[in-house]
Formats: C-alpha cells, sequence, structure tokens
C-alpha cells in the first residue's frame, strides 16, 4: 500500500459490513480528530462535503486507517503473519 492505492468509497462496504473494521476505524478516527479539520468516516465514504482522497493531508491517514483496520479484521478472523513488510506507509 501507498499513495496511490486509494479510491472514493474504499472502505464503504467494510464499514457496514464489518464491525471490527469499523471499530478500528472509528478509533484511528478519534485519534485523528485532534490534528486535522475533516473526518475520516466522511471521507471513506465520499460524503458530500468531506475532503478529497487526493489531497495529501487526507490520503496519508486515510490509507494508515485503512491498513490498521484491515489487519484488525485479518487479525480477528485468526490470521497471525509471520513477516510484515511494505513500502511508503506500509
Amino acid at each position: 500500500p501507498g499513495q496511490g492505492s486509494q479510491w472514493l468509497g474504499m472502505a464503504a462496504g467494510l464499514l457496514e459490513s464489518s464491525p471490527v473494521f469499523a471499530t478500528r476505524v472509528e478509533e484511528c478516527a478519534k485519534a485523528l480528530e485532534p490534528f486535522t479539520d475533516w473526518s475520516l468516516v466522511d471521507v471513506l465514504r465520499g460524503s458530500e462535503g468531506a475532503p478529497s482522497l487526493d489531497r495529501v493531508d487526507v490520503v496519508q491517514p486515510a490509507l494508515f486507517a485503512v491498513m490498521v483496520s484491515l489487519a484488525e479484521v485479518w487479525g480477528a478472523a485468526g490470521v497471525r503473519p509471520g513477516a510484515v513488510i511494505g513500502h511508503s506507509q506500509g
């Protein structure tokens, strides 16, 4: 993952269908709140008035939150990696 892998609505389905994902996103949103003037959940849902994922100050924390939340989903399903690698934020 890294900047460029994002798309509008990229996490909307999981926000609705996965309580584990939604809970972790909410935790990330609360952690970001003091540092941003936008809502992470609104950005991920593509809500009207939310800033664009084209903004680096939005996309970087949004992608981080999606990655952290996906890892929580995988962990809840019993997936335990032996190693983790990545680039950019990964």
